[in-house]
């Protein structure tokens, strides 16, 4: 139980650094018209965000049920 929790905290901690990593950076145009946009950080910020509530959501639901089977 708790190396899932830690999993979730990794995976959520790294998207709200890529999210601020991409807040940081930002995005430009350039003079020939072409939009410059870290979207690999976007992608990972994603993905990390929703795999880290997933596994979190899955690690709540397995702790309620543990104690409403005891009782």
């Amino acid at each position: 139980m708790k190396f899932l929790f830690f999993c979730t905290l990794l995976l959520v901690s790294a998207g709200v650094v890529c999210l601020i990593a991409v807040i940081i950076i930002g995005s430009s145009v350039d003079a020939a018209g072409v939009l410059h946009e870290p979207l690999a950080l976007m992608d990972l910020c994603v993905t990390s965000l929703v795999a880290g509530m997933a596994l979190g959501l899955t690690g709540a639901c397995s702790a309620f049920w543990r104690r409403v089977r005891r009782s």
